[in-house]
């Protein structure tokens, strides 16, 4: 199943190069073998698109028909109507409950205030929140933001209430797999030291690394961070041990 057209109709005001845009990525993305769940899909990333461009409260419905069928696949298009209602740009993104620099945080949104708002850029500044807080230790934070709307000036503003959680740092580093001269080099290596606040970013760096340095174990179990809530402690191992067959 794969939509080959697809048709916007509505008192639309988003540019025609904006809506081509769109329904070109649609088709791009959007096959199955059910009609109801790429339909479904493909009304979700129109609906998408348009909060991507400031259209916040857009509501999207849409019907498939079929174009053509061969021994493999199904060709449909799909109408969509779009209720766009009005455009929206960012006021501000605010911080509840913040235990990190403020000014720090909102760099981590790639949107200014005064911007069309845009429901993808406020999705990456929230997985780089995420991403910032667990480079701290903080390996529990949660981040709920929260949408305030201003009809009559046509702004929303995000506010992000923060639980960072206990801050955890290494207490263990175990090498499986290799002799204990190679498994000290490579403990000597590692961006990270026990004691030391523990730090996705610096451990995902260290896996990428040291995975290439020894090419001979392709078959490795899943590095393991266990966590030890009560002491605020993680148990890091990297096992370079053959998979069992």
């Amino acid at each position: 199943m794969r939509i080959d057209n697809i048709t916007f109709s509505g008192f639309l005001r988003m540019p025609v190069s904006d809506q081509e845009e769109i329904a070109a990525s649609v088709r791009k993305q959007s096959h199955g073998e059910l009609l109801d769940g790429v339909v479904e899909d493909a009304l979700e990333r129109v609906r998408r698109g348009w909060q991507d461009r400031g259209y916040f409260r857009v509501h999207v419905t849409g019907e498939a028909r079929e174009l053509a069928r061969t021994a493999t696949e199904i060709h449909i298009t799909l109408f969509t109507h779009v209720d766009e209602h009005p455009k929206y740009a960012l006021s501000r993104i605010t911080f509840k409950h913040s235990n990190v620099d403020i000014d720090y945080l909102r760099s981590l949104f790639p949107i200014k205030d005064g911007e069309v708002f845009s429901r993808e850029k406020i999705a990456t500044g929230l997985e780089n929140l995420r991403k910032a807080y667990g480079s701290m230790g903080y390996l529990n934070y949660t981040g709920l933001p929260d949408t305030e709307f201003d009809d009559k000036s046509r702004m929303i503003s995000l506010v992000v209430d923060l639980d960072s959680g206990k801050q955890f740092f290494i207490g263990s580093i175990r090498v499986l797999g290799l002799d204990e001269a190679a498994g000290q080099v490579l403990l000597r290596d590692l961006p990270l030291k026990v004691g030391e606040v523990y730090n996705t970013r610096l451990w995902e760096l260290g896996l990428r690394k040291h995975g290439a340095m020894f090419p001979t174990c392709e078959c490795r179990s899943e590095q393991d961070v266990h966590m030890d809530e009560e002491k605020g402690t993680v148990a890091l191992t990297l096992d370079f041990r053959p998979c069992n067959d």
